[in-house]
């Protein structure tokens, strides 16, 4: 089976339909999913976890590739609560839920490999052959980061993909150094940056398994990560729909970051110009009225 992991709350399950559609679309190999959630309610009423009623849509999703899949529901608030609630990094232009997956030491479940996915993406081939990337001796397999290369160094990978050696990386205890380092140091990317500090042993894979900028030819995992926009020559109208997208981080008055996410089907479509996966979209849609 694939091992595959996403982490979040309620809010990206937008995302995580989206993600497992394109898969199944393409992969019909069983899948083995662990969706690691948390519910930090009391911290903010809107930080409500992933549940039950979205699990069964998911296993439904799954269902259509192969019946032999499996979805495991996984929470890790106990842990979460143990030592980050006073972390320098609790409150940042992210959510907290960012942090969960540098609780997957804790998931006695997990294999010791796990294809880890953010829930920005969409696939547009076979993720078998990256799930069959031999990553012996390392910590994990991963891309760099398309922003990185320019604002931090040529090394810096980008998390959003992690074909992770669970193994190596219990036996020298990565995730609890991570998670030392963001309670303890403030930064803009609390958890990518943890682990670029603290996996050394990395297998660069292609661009084609982590693409954020535009989908190529070779393309097998497009990325909505948060990227830069020229706002000049736009039009007012495509400028107000622009900043509907919230950018985290404004560079000079005529570039914007912008977060336009796969369900944000009007800036897909209007802003990006994207119309590959309206099929999935068509599908998630559907999917999405039976959480209503």
């Amino acid at each position: 089976m694939i091992n595959l992991m996403f982490c979040g709350n309620d809010k990206v399950i937008d995302g995580m339909i989206i993600s497992l559609l394109s898969i199944v679309k393409h992969c019909k190999k069983p899948l083995n999913v662990f969706i690691l959630t948390m519910d930090l309610h009391e911290l903010n009423e809107k930080y409500m976890p992933i549940n039950e009623k979205h699990i069964a849509v998911l296993d439904k999703i799954l269902k259509q590739g192969n019946e032999k899949s499996q979805i495991h529901l996984i929470d890790i608030t106990k842990y979460f609560k143990e030592e980050m609630m006073n972390s320098a990094n609790i409150e940042t232009h992210y959510t907290p839920y960012i942090l969960v997956r540098l609780y997957s030491d804790k998931v006695e479940e997990l294999p010791d490999k796990v294809l880890y996915l953010d829930s920005d993406l969409v696939i547009y081939k076979n993720i078998e052959p990256l799930f069959d990337t031999k990553v012996d001796g390392y910590h994990f397999a991963a891309a760099g980061d398309y922003l990185g290369q320019f604002f931090i160094n040529k090394k810096y990978i980008n998390s959003g993909v992690l074909l992770m050696n669970m193994k190596k990386m219990r036996e020298e205890d990565i995730f609890p150094k991570c998670r030392k380092m963001v309670v303890e140091k403030k930064m803009l990317l609390p958890d990518q940056t943890a682990l670029n500090e603290y996996c050394t042993e990395i297998k660069y894979l292609p661009s084609k398994y982590n693409e954020q900028n535009k989908r190529q030819e070779d393309t097998v995992i497009r990325h909505f990560s948060m990227c830069m926009k020229f706002m000049v020559p736009l039009s007012l109208k495509k400028r107000k729909m622009m900043n509907k997208y919230r950018p985290v981080l404004r560079f000079l008055p005529i570039v914007k970051f912008l977060n336009i996410k796969p369900w944000h089907i009007e800036g897909i479509h209007e802003i990006y110009k994207i119309h590959d996966f309206d099929d999935i979209l068509e599908e998630y849609k559907q999917l999405k009225g039976e959480l209503e």
